[in-house]
């Protein structure tokens, strides 16, 4: 029996064929043969070859290709047909692809990286079984570690920049939903500069109460509420990370800071000497980026969440300070405060004036919180839930 990992190579960066990489390597590490199968034009014979030898369980990112084999016309899909579980692990909320998210099949589970991105599918998508959370282990093994150099923070983040989004919802005909769009925006701005201590897209909920669903769907053309709702999640999701990288680079005006993704083009007309901002590579090649003596800033995709981009830098010994209000004390139980930041006027200041006073303190400060993150989810009690959901679901079929 083998695990198979779905792989997309069309990602943005290839991500998911380094994340795939990692996880064959880490379940193998549990003495499971596994392989990996590109969503291409082979993969149903793929598929079909290694059921013949057995296949275990079957792993994807984000939900792709879980709708394999399903047509408009007829909702079976290749997992129903073979009588293969289908574990869906999501790090992107449930609005964005929703066909992803989709849960009819009885051989799929949904499980998320956050608990808000699970509470919203079990509230909002019709469901044959319960999404769950589980947290994302550190599976990263880029072996850093240990040389340091470079006396600046590194800056990974893509961008869509927040005046060209909210100057484009002002001139935009949906006079209702581009009303509501701005306020809803400048809701969760607002919220990161008072602490960020509320799920933006529980902010968004909060605002589309009866009397605006009603009005959203009739300038829509009346569609179904509950694709109204989607969309309007989906076109506000990204205001919080953006809100939170803009905050990063004008909070930190005069600190060395490398920045490397797209989207910076009004920033980098400022022509700050302490800001250089440069282009991603692949996935694969950019562990240097955890290399610098200050670490990384990252930018948690939604306020309860840690990234992949903090957990590659526990995983490298490395420094780093989030964007997020993760519920660091009741996972680990204690205060890592220090390690996050929100939009409070000077606290991202405040923090990296510490870090550049003392790196090596900080990177202790930040390993000491990665051992007890790693004692509290390791992938090897990862890789028993996982065992756990698939031979749930197979007792179920079973039965049914």
């Amino acid at each position: 029996m083998s695990i198979v990992l779905l792989n997309w190579k069309g990602g943005e960066y290839d991500t998911f064929t380094y994340f795939n990489t990692c996880m064959k390597q880490a379940f193998e590490r549990m003495g499971r043969p596994t392989q990996i199968v590109n969503l291409d034009n082979q993969a149903l014979h793929e598929l079909s070859e290694l059921h013949n030898k057995g296949i275990d369980f079957v792993f994807t990112w984000q939900g792709l290709g879980s709708q394999l084999g399903a047509t408009e016309t007829n909702p079976v899909t290749i997992w129903d047909h073979l009588k293969v579980p289908l574990l869906c692990y999501h790090g992107d909320h449930p609005c964005q692809m929703i066909l992803n998210h989709k849960a009819a099949s009885r051989w799929a589970r949904h499980i998320y990286a956050t608990p808000s991105f699970a509470m919203f599918a079990n509230t909002y998508i019709p469901r044959t079984s319960v999404a769950t959370f589980f947290p994302t282990p550190n599976w990263f093994p880029d072996g850093v570690k240990s040389r340091f150099e470079g006396d600046f923070f590194v800056f990974p983040k893509n961008i869509n920049d927040l005046d060209v989004t909210l100057d484009e919802w002002r001139k935009a005909p949906q006079r209702r939903l581009a009303g509501f769009l701005l306020a809803a925006a400048d809701a969760i701005i607002g919220e990161f500069r008072n602490g960020n201590r509320t799920n933006h897209h529980d902010i968004i909920d909060a605002m589309l109460n009866a009397e605006v669903m009603t009005a959203l769907c009739g300038e829509l053309g009346n569609p179904p509420e509950l694709s109204v709702r989607f969309h309007v999640h989906m076109l506000l999701d990204k205001v919080h990370r953006n809100t939170i990288a803009e905050h990063v680079i004008n909070e930190l005006q005069d600190v060395p800071l490398k920045i490397y993704g797209w989207g910076w083009e009004r920033f980098r007309l400022r022509n700050n000497p302490h800001h250089e901002f440069l282009p991603f590579d692949a996935m694969s090649d950019n562990a240097f980026q955890y290399a610098s003596q200050y670490g990384i800033l990252d930018v948690a995709p939604i306020h309860d969440a840690l990234h992949d981009r903090t957990l590659r830098a526990m995983g490298n010994r490395a420094g780093f300070l989030i964007g997020s209000d993760w519920p660091y004390e009741t996972f680990l139980g204690g205060d890592c405060g220090d390690l996050f930041f929100d939009g409070a006027d000077g606290a991202l200041r405040a923090k990296a004036e510490r870090v550049m006073q003392s790196p090596e303190a900080h990177r202790t400060r930040c390993r000491d919180f990665a051992q007890r993150y790693q004692q509290q989810f390791s992938f090897f009690n990862f890789f028993k839930y996982l065992e756990g959901v698939s031979a749930t679901i197979r007792a179920s079929a079973a039965i049914a």
